[in-house]
């Protein structure tokens, strides 16, 4: 009989799965204690790897849906950001529309830091916040720069701020008409256009524009120039001679705007939230509503660095009607 104090190790070993006739008695015993003894990871460690990373990128995709999914428990604030050149505003009346469809957004912060843009583009943005203004308060809160279709677009609001040293003004319309016509005779290049009517390549970058093409883009101008006084004057309820007073291309600081009643009253964000929260009975405290952000991650990061757009980096150079700084 074993002494009680005496110690021994025993290590148990695996059963085998069968014996006799049984198949898997064929087996080799190494290879059922390989598969008995390690566990999934370690036996496939390539495949575990790879379940992990595809759960983790289910995981951020549910995430990903599940905030594009305006949710609001509470009434709220939105935020409609204004940045760069306004050129490409799809996605901008996107989030316009949903936020006017929203009953618990109370009130929107137009953040303005712009330069302006296109004609179209910033007319369009402007419509689409004025009709956004009908229905809920809208404060602006000019960043360093809005002007010129920045200021078409801060027209929209029920209140502007501005910084003291904001840039803003540059009301009016710019026409640019590349001209590669010397660069391509220098090279021997050259290029024949045949039209049906006198006016349909005015503006061809390849020649200068004749007089009667110059009037005729004058007159264009002008029309677009009377439509962004028209706007001005009745954003800032002020007469129409004011407004057109105001509109010579001049850039103004906030300082100055706010003595030609351009804006209401100087501050920044802050200030500008603090007015909208008492306005629409939502704390200034509560978390803003931002737009989710969207495609893909190099372009954004153009988009925010250097106002470049990647659909439009090949297209070609063509006459633009800006209401641009």
């Amino acid at each position: 009989m074993k002494p009680a104090d005496d110690t021994f190790s025993f290590t148990a070993e695996p059963a085998a799965p069968c014996a006799g006739s049984c198949p898997l008695a064929r087996i080799p015993e190494p290879v059922w204690k390989y598969w008995l003894h390690l566990p999934f990871r370690k036996r496939h460690p390539w495949l575990y790897r790879l379940g992990i990373l595809l759960l983790v990128m289910l995981l951020l995709l549910i995430v990903a849906v599940a905030s594009d999914e305006e949710t609001f428990g509470d009434d709220g604030i939105a935020v409609v950001s204004v940045s760069g050149p306004i050129l490409d505003i799809g996605s901008q009346l996107d989030w316009i529309r949903k936020i006017s469809d929203n009953p618990r957004i109370k009130g929107v912060l137009l953040r303005v830091d712009s330069p302006g843009g296109g004609a179209a583009a910033s007319q369009e943005l402007y419509t689409a916040l004025k009709g956004l203004a009908a229905t809920r308060p809208v404060a602006v809160s000019m960043g360093s720069t809005a002007a010129s279709g920045g200021v078409m677009v801060a027209m929209a609001g029920t209140r502007i701020f501005a910084n003291a040293s904001t840039v803003t003004g540059s009301i009016g319309v710019r026409m640019d008409i590349p001209q590669l016509g010397p660069l391509l005779d220098k090279i021997g290049i050259g290029q024949e256009t045949l039209t049906t009517a006198p006016y349909k390549d005015a503006g061809s970058p390849l020649k200068p524009l004749t007089p009667e093409q110059r009037a005729y883009f004058k007159a264009v101008l002008d029309d677009m120039h009377a439509q962004f006084v028209d706007i001005v004057a009745t954003g800032r309820k002020m007469p129409r001679d004011k407004a057109a007073a105001l509109a010579d291309g001049r850039i103004f600081t906030g300082r100055e705007a706010l003595r030609l009643g351009l804006v209401d009253e100087l501050g920044g964000q802050a200030e500008a939230l603090r007015w909208l929260a008492a306005e629409c009975g939502v704390p200034a405290r509560r978390p803003l509503i931002r737009k989710p952000a969207e495609g893909p991650w190099l372009e954004r990061q153009l988009k925010t660095w250097f106002g470049l757009a990647l659909s439009t980096l090949d297209r070609a150079p063509a006459p633009a009607f800006l209401y641009q700084l």
